[in-house]
């Protein structure tokens, strides 16, 4: 070979190489600027989803009756968070869905206690609205047994139409006052207190 054809091999190389190290900085910047983009598109996203979590927080705690959380970041959260997103725009919106990630675990678990609370609350107030239930059932039964054979059904049914909804007022009160600022399950404690005057007219209307 020449020395103009080897001159000419070694420039052909060198411009080869120069242009892949050309393609990869764009294609580099490109992606740079793509997860930039990303990331200001996700921010604001998550910074709300945040917020809301920050407040059920505060209610779940200020319900439960314990002290509230420290929601703000430490200087140690705050290196952290400096050093997750020190690696450029790609690490930074890699770390911004991580956090969208623990929002989404955090929710789930605030959700969970949720439900069992709501749960937990719904027994508590039927130790309430049963016994009320039950009285209002027995004075209903106590007034169809002193009328006649064939007025028991009506007593009862006039007597339940009265009692029940009374016993579930009662109970709704009573609760109010037990348990404040907790849920009072009114659905569930409606049914309590009227289905079984409503069954027993039902059965003495079959007997």
């Amino acid at each position: 070979m020449s020395e103009r054809s080897a001159a000419w091999a070694e420039y052909l190389g060198a411009a080869q190489r120069l242009d892949t190290v050309r393609r990869e900085a764009a294609d580099s910047a490109a992606g740079e600027a793509s997860a930039l983009a990303a990331a200001r598109d996700e921010l604001p996203t998550v910074q709300a989803r945040l917020g809301m979590q920050a407040t059920r927080l505060l209610d779940t705690a200020s319900r439960a009756g314990v002290p509230s959380p420290v929601l703000q970041p430490g200087p140690a959260e705050l290196l952290a968070a400096a050093e997750a997103v020190g690696g450029g725009p790609a690490v930074a919106l890699a770390a911004l869905r991580q956090a969208g990630a623990n929002v989404e675990v955090a929710d789930g678990a605030l959700a969970r206690l949720d439900d069992g609370g709501s749960g937990s609350q719904t027994l508590r107030n039927l130790l309430v609205y049963g016994p009320m239930a039950l009285l209002a059932l027995l004075v209903q039964l106590a007034v169809a047994g002193l009328a006649g054979d064939g007025a028991q059904v009506f007593f009862a049914a006039v007597s339940g139409l009265l009692l029940g909804p009374l016993a579930f007022g009662a109970a709704w009160l009573l609760v109010g006052v037990v348990y404040r600022d907790r849920p009072r399950t009114a659905a569930v404690g409606a049914f309590a207190c009227i289905a079984p005057v409503l069954l027993a007219v039902a059965l003495l209307a079959v007997l």
